[in-house]
């Protein structure tokens, strides 16, 4: 059953990114993200909890500082 969320969770990304390219990536990470946390809260698994909430953490701060990033600019 693990490795169909972690299958789920490639698709999702892959689809992101073929739909929106690299923001589509990002959206898709982020999603992929917290199916991971949720599933490994429900089945126990701390691993997959662990990296799950390392990478909704690592996107959540990229996502910040790219809209701080457009706030910023001289556009």
């Amino acid at each position: 059953m693990k490795r169909n969320i972690l299958i789920t969770m490639g698709i999702l990304i892959l689809v992101g990114f073929a739909v929106q390219g690299i923001f589509g990536a990002v959206a898709g990470i982020f999603v992929a993200s917290i199916i991971g946390v949720v599933y490994g809260a429900m089945k126990r698994d701390k691993l997959l909890v662990k990296w799950s909430s390392i990478t909704l953490v690592i996107t959540i701060l990229c996502v910040i500082l790219f809209y701080v990033g457009l706030i910023n600019s001289d556009m």
